[in-house]
């Protein structure tokens, strides 16, 4: 038999006033730096360790998150290695 209860959405109660006051979303994930990815995954990884989240979502998810660090990594890598060739390229001329 279903339960007749209804999911509410979290409330925030301002300390000082005890006035009900919205709820801050959760701040998407800065994917553009490395320790925003790994900060996502560990967030990942917390969620199916409580059960949150199914294994399989979050194993996917962390693949795509590590993939996402992989590319970020070789992108910081290909820039060091074009600046190193123009500084290279100027100084032999």
């Amino acid at each position: 038999m279903p339960s007749s209860r209804t999911t509410r959405a979290p409330r925030t109660i301002d300390g000082s006033t005890l006035a009900i006051v919205p709820t801050p979303g959760r701040k998407r994930p800065q994917l553009d730096k490395l320790e925003g990815v790994r900060v996502e995954m560990a967030r990942v990884y917390r969620e199916m360790d409580s059960g949150k989240r199914e294994m399989s979502e979050g194993t996917k998810l962390v693949y795509v998150l590590a993939q996402i660090g992989k590319v970020l990594e070789i992108t910081a890598i290909e820039r060091r290695i074009d600046l190193l060739e123009e500084h290279h390229a100027t100084r032999d001329d």
